[in-house]
This record gives C-alpha cells, sequence and structure tokens, in this order.
C-alpha cells in the first residue's frame, strides 16, 4: 500500500471536519507531525496530544488521528516480524494502551485487503479478519455484537441504522463509528452512493466515512 492512501485519508478526514479557512495549515501540520520517520513513534505520539491540546476543534479526532500514525508506522515504516517482540514495540504498545480507536481494525483490514487483492465486505471484516466466530476472540464478538446480530444492517436506511447504534454499549468504543461502518460497508459493496448520506450525517461522522472510503480508494 503506498503512502498515497494514508494521505488522502487524512486529507478527507480534515477537509470534512474543518470548515474554517485553516484546512490547508492544519493538513499540513498533521501530515508533517504524523508522516515524519525521522521522529521515533513515542515522539510523534507526543507531539499529537501536544497538537490536539493547541487545536481544541480538532479534539473529537484525537482517537482516528492516532490510528493514522500507526497504520502509517505499521504500513509504511517497514519492520522485521521479529520487530514485534521487541523491547521497542513492547514500550510503544503499553504507553498507548489508552490511545485510539475501533477504526483502527478497518485500517488495517482495508490494508490487508489491497494486498491480496480482496474487495472489502462487511462479513469478510467480521469472521476472516476480526475472527468473531472464533472461542479465541469473544472480546472481538462483544465489541462487534451489534453488527454480527443485526445481519440485515447493510440494507437499513439511516434511521434504522441509528436505532440500532442506540443499543451500541459505549464501553465497545464502536458506538460514534457505528454509523460511519455501516454506510462504508454499504458503499464498498455497491448498496449505496456517496452523496446518500450526506444531509443525515454531522461532520465528525462525515469525516471519519469519507476518510475510509479515501483510505479504499487511493
Amino acid at each position: 500500500m503506498e503512502n498515497t492512501a494514508i494521505y488522502s485519508s487524512l486529507e478527507a478526514l480534515i477537509n470534512k471536519h474543518s470548515e474554517d479557512e485553516n484546512r490547508p495549515d492544519v493538513l499540513a501540520q498533521l501530515a508533517a507531525l504524523l508522516f515524519n520517520e525521522n521522529v521515533p513513534f513515542l515522539e510523534r505520539n507526543k507531539a499529537l496530544d501536544e497538537w490536539i491540546e493547541c487545536n481544541p476543534k480538532q479534539a473529537d479526532l484525537a482517537d482516528i488521528l492516532f490510528d493514522i500514525l500507526m497504520v502509517h508506522y505499521l504500513a509504511e515504516e517497514l519492520h522485521e516480524e521479529e520487530y514485534f517482540d521487541s523491547q521497542e514495540w513492547n514500550e510503544i504498545e503499553n504507553k498507548t494502551l489508552d490511545k485510539g480507536s475501533e477504526m483502527l481494525n478497518l485500517y488495517l483490514y482495508l490494508s490487508e485487503a489491497k494486498e491480496t487483492e480482496v474487495e472489502p465486505h462487511l462479513d469478510d471484516f467480521l469472521t476472516e479478519f476480526l475472527l468473531v466466530g472464533e472461542d479465541e476472540f469473544q472480546d472481538e464478538y462483544r465489541i462487534y455484537e451489534s453488527l454480527v446480530v443485526n445481519e440485515d444492517i447493510l440494507d437499513a436506511d439511516l434511521a434504522g441504522i441509528r436505532d440500532v447504534q442506540k443499543t451500541v454499549k459505549p464501553e465497545t468504543g464502536l458506538q460514534e463509528y457505528f454509523v460511519p461502518i455501516v454506510f462504508f460497508f454499504q458503499y464498498a459493496e455497491g448498496i449505496a452512493d456517496k452523496g446518500e448520506w450526506e444531509s443525515g450525517l454531522d461532520s465528525f461522522e462525515s469525516a471519519v466515512l469519507h476518510a475510509m472510503i479515501a483510505f479504499k480508494e487511493n
């Protein structure tokens, strides 16, 4: 996967979320911060925290911006397999346990789909990537249960999707991303077009949705 996919995702996220004229500056600042491979990961993570503190209008994007930092680090900055048993990686994991969102799983799934030339599908994401049907992956099942048990969710309209969203337990970390995830797979599977959602989404949902579409298509 090329860096253009990650940059395009960041660009779509900022363009859909930020309404002021400073969008180009915000994008340039974040790109320089997140994608600077000469700076160690944890230093970039700290710099991102500091940037969010100075830009409170972007605070609700903090978790997905961390996801973008992580997916760039994993996908673009090549690591040998043994790296993930190293002290450096263990330190990264331990110091960022409370960072990021469930969207990182979707980013990683789409990265894998690009590499294997598989078209993204919700069922494939749940059963083949997250392995929600396997006994040892019941944590993933609990998080994504609202998508697993609602088999017809991709046929639902916005009102129906929001009804299901209300049942998503806040502690799963999925509730605020639920609508963008469903709409993303509706789009990926050819069930809906981009323009069908805009009037019903808030700026955060629209930003997340378009970020994932940009990542898939670039």
